[in-house]
């Protein structure tokens, strides 16, 4: 109610107000069609035999829109996980035998799991909003959830958040040989959960990254290989002579040009014991054929030593009193 003492104090307000409340009478009308015309899903039988058909086109337009938007969206994905992948291929070092490549394949594999399921969830929530289902309450139980989960399962948790962090540092890439704890293989598989490793006997071993404390990276830049053998101590000079030659062919052989990054070479006497001396040889290697070169140098190693008479250190057995 417009008293006096109101128009005093507010004379320009109060003066406007019938031109508002007109604006308001005839913006409401147009305002009334128009939440009608968005909530215009037909609710009883008659309804949808009237206006079900066109509610039907109207709907699927709309949700044939949202799913056309996320193939689009996913398709862009998969391109920018093929751009990463060929950047990976290109201009890398030789001595790191594709660890640019790998890094690179490993973080698209990433880009596209992580895009799928994000994909995934505003699809299926864009969808049942274009069907006009209300959404709010899904989101706020989503919240609840998300938050319970968080509190009931830290180590599902801890898990996500370490593999995050593990691909973010680049501490191993598909491919690679690494060391967990007492397990050791090729890391076929890496997901933002779990690690999965290929031991030599073929076993997988799949690792929550949640329980990895320490990664020992063994094809990393590049390997060593080192080749330790016992020779009785009378030979060990001719033995020493005999090894070089043999680590010195291997060194030349065209064969093994683009695994060795450093020629074999021997290094002397590693350890004395027992009447046997231990005599180690050591090469710089391409760390993906260091198990092929150390066979190959073993068995040269033995050519060599047959050639000069030489038999590598036998303890003798003690009679038993």
């Amino acid at each position: 109610m417009l008293t006096p003492s109101l128009a005093a104090r507010c004379p320009l307000t109060v003066g406007s107000a019938p031109i508002y409340l007109a604006a308001m009478h005839a913006a409401l009308p147009s305002v009334q069609a128009q939440v009608s015309a968005a909530d215009h899903r037909p609710r009883t039988l008659a309804e949808w035999r009237s206006n079900g058909a066109d509610y039907a086109v109207d709907k699927g337009i709309d949700v044939g829109g949202v799913v056309i938007s996320i193939f689009a969206l996913w398709y862009l994905i998969r391109f920018l996980s093929r751009r990463i992948e060929h950047r990976g291929t290109v201009g890398h070092d030789a001595t790191m035998h594709g660890a640019r490549e790998q890094r690179a394949r490993t973080a698209a594999k990433l880009v596209r799991s992580l895009g799928r399921a994000i994909l995934t969830v505003v699809g299926v929530l864009m969808v049942l909003n274009q069907l006009d289902f209300n959404i709010s309450p899904l989101l706020a139980s989503a919240g609840v959830v998300g938050l319970a989960i968080s509190f009931g399962s830290q180590s599902l948790v801890r898990d996500y958040v370490t593999g995050f962090f593990l691909q973010l540092e680049h501490q191993f890439a598909l491919g690679d040989v690494i060391r967990i704890g007492a397990v050791e293989g090729t890391v076929e598989n890496i997901t933002l959960r779990l690690v999965y490793l290929r031991d030599a006997s073929g076993a997988l071993h799949i690792i929550p990254n949640g329980q990895i404390a320490q990664v020992t990276n063994l094809t990393r830049s590049w390997g060593r290989v080192a080749v330790d053998i016992d020779v009785p101590w009378a030979d060990a000079d001719r033995a020493t002579v005999a090894i070089g030659r043999a680590a010195a062919a291997l060194g030349v052989d065209p064969a093994w040009a683009d695994a060795l990054l450093d020629p074999p070479r021997v290094v002397g006497v590693e350890k004395i014991a027992g009447g046997a001396v231990t005599l180690r040889t050591v090469a710089r290697v391409d760390p993906y054929r260091r198990d092929d070169v150390a066979r190959d140098l073993r068995a040269r190693i033995k050519l060599s030593l047959d050639a000069e008479g030489i038999a590598t250190f036998a303890p003798v057995p003690v009679p038993m009193a």
